[in-house]
């Protein structure tokens, strides 16, 4: 004697896929909501750096790092939430990813890390696609659904904004303003300022 399952009714297969939708959505916010946080502290290590304090240079990365992480994590959550629109899912995969390069690409520029030139430039041109994309997407569907809309302005199109913003202010402070930590360290060290840039180890011998 083998056991079989009772069918759903249709009123039980309504209410199992709400509770999926109503968890799913639940979980969208909460990982908004952090996504916002790491924004927040990104701005906080950025101010520090411009400031010179001390651990503004890890705030900053750290922030990003999770920024990044959060968004390589959307570009599948992507297609797990607008599961009716493959397109809507597509286009926040790709954009998720742009902004992970972006935002790659902007740790390079801040921390002025050697090669920043080729990050920077290899991001740009999919960021400014994809922002392009999403602004003729939105601009044909403007009657979305509220849960797909608010999708599409908070996780998304903020993000570009915050992202754009950050990338003004890397041009118009040079790199050496947003590290000027390094530079203090390096003013109150105890060794003779040609010797700080020498590596030789010679200069002791006179």
């Amino acid at each position: 004697m083998t056991f079989r399952p009772r069918p759903l009714q249709p009123d039980e297969e309504r209410s199992l896929a709400e509770s999926v939708s109503y968890r799913l959505s639940s979980f969208l916010r909460s990982f908004t909501t952090v996504l916002y946080v790491g924004m927040g502290m990104a701005l906080v290590g950025m101010v520090m750096k411009l400031w010179g304090l001390t651990g503004g240079s890890f705030v900053f990365v750290f922030a990003m790092a999770v920024l990044m992480l959060l968004f390589l994590v959307q570009v599948g959550l992507s297609f797990f939430y607008i599961l009716s629109n493959v397109r809507l899912a597509l286009l926040g995969s790709v954009s998720s990813l742009a902004l992970v390069l972006g935002f790659l690409a902007l740790v390079f520029r801040y921390q002025n890390w050697y090669g920043w030139q080729v990050v920077f430039f290899t991001a740009l041109p999919m960021y400014l696609l994809t922002g392009v994309l999403l602004y003729l997407y939105l601009r044909k569907y403007r009657r979305l659904h509220a849960p797909l809309r608010n999708f599409l302005y908070r996780n998304l199109l903020i993000p570009f904004g915050f992202l754009l913003v950050l990338g003004i202010v890397s041009f118009l402070a040079d790199a050496e303003t947003f590290n000027q930590e390094e530079d203090t360290m390096l003013q109150n060290s105890p060794l003779e300022p040609d010797a700080a840039e020498d590596t030789t180890d010679l200069w002791r011998a006179y």
